[in-house]
């Protein structure tokens, strides 16, 4: 017997007219709440419509080492202060709450935007498989439920849902070895020489990038910054019931998905599971070929096509071929 696997992505929702991209988020900030853009930049710097469209990635991409330098430079303890044992803590705390009040208020904002999203359109609809399947979804919406009336028992928001209480799931795919790794871009190089003169030259330049109020600045926004690292390894944990029960599927739909890098532990688990699968991935105007071929030649999958949403409403076209390969 047929078993299908839908995996839904955010152009999903799209494909049915709505506005749930990132761009989308940005311009809705602009108008509800501006200020968050001013600290957005001042925080990651210059964020064009590319940075935007690439939101929940970008969160991780902020240069560590230069904003904690900059906090650094601007709460020099007095050391002919009697209250300089408490300033060693200045700029450590300004980068606690500086980043903890952007990430704590971007993530309300996101929240705000997603649930006033428009409605998803019925002309949009496509022809799916609706029994005996089963339904990955990493958007928050219910155009499943609401539109496809899809039991929710056969639906796994894996990333939180707009009924759903809890905060959602977003976020980079960045880890903290890799951010630590960027504290010691800027150390000055020991000198290859045995000149004690050259090497007290090169103590005083490492001291000074080192001076422990710097240090603690530092550690803090690499905690700051890894406290938005997407959970992915936690989350297949969770549900490994439901990965490891996909052992049976013959039909791989994979619908709007961009293939970031940070979702892709979740594809190669699916690929692990269901070996000998039929694929179908949804590409719009060819922008993931490059992805989706890397993923098809990394996995050894034999058959597979490549459609776009739109082509799956004309009902001349609702019937899906899987050539062999």
């Amino acid at each position: 017997m047929e078993k299908h696997l839908y995996v839904i992505g955010n152009g999903f929702d799209i494909h049915h007219g709505i506005n749930s991209s990132y761009r989308c988020f940005r311009d809705w900030l602009c108008e509800n709440d501006s200020d968050i853009i001013t600290t957005v930049e001042e925080t990651y710097g210059c964020c064009d419509n590319e940075w935007w469209s690439d939101f929940e990635n970008q969160l991780g991409s902020l240069d560590v080492l230069e904003y904690a330098s900059e906090i650094a430079n601007k709460n020099i303890p007095d050391l002919m202060s009697e209250h300089c044992d408490r300033m060693w803590n200045d700029a450590q705390i300004e980068v606690e709450q500086n980043l903890e009040g952007l990430y704590g208020k971007l993530r309300g904002c996101f929240r705000n935007w997603i649930l006033q999203l428009s409605a998803p359109k019925r002309d949009k609809m496509i022809a799916m498989v609706i029994d005996n399947s089963l339904f990955l979804t990493f958007n928050y919406s219910k155009t499943l439920e609401n539109l496809y009336n899809i039991p929710s028992n056969q639906i796994l928001h894996i990333h939180g849902c707009i009924d759903d209480n809890e905060e959602f799931i977003l976020g980079h795919g960045v880890g903290i070895d890799e951010l630590q790794a960027m504290l010691s871009i800027g150390d000055p190089e020991p000198p290859c020489s045995d000149d004690p003169t050259e090497y007290e030259q090169w103590r005083m330049e490492y001291e000074a990038h080192h001076q422990f109020h710097q240090q603690l600045a530092e550690e803090a926004a690499v905690n700051g910054v890894a406290s938005q690292e997407k959970p992915v390894a936690s989350l297949l944990i969770k549900y490994k019931n439901f990965f490891d029960g996909l052992f049976n599927v013959t039909h791989v739909h994979v619908y709007g998905i961009s293939f970031s890098k940070v979702d892709t532990p979740y594809f190669n688990r699916i690929a692990e599971v269901t070996q000998d699968a039929k694929w179908e991935f949804s590409d719009y105007e060819g922008n993931c070929a490059q992805t989706i071929s890397s993923f098809i030649k990394r996995h050894s999958i034999k058959s597979y096509s490549i459609i776009e949403l739109k082509n799956l409403v004309n009902p001349a076209q609702l019937k899906i071929e899987f050539p062999k390969n």
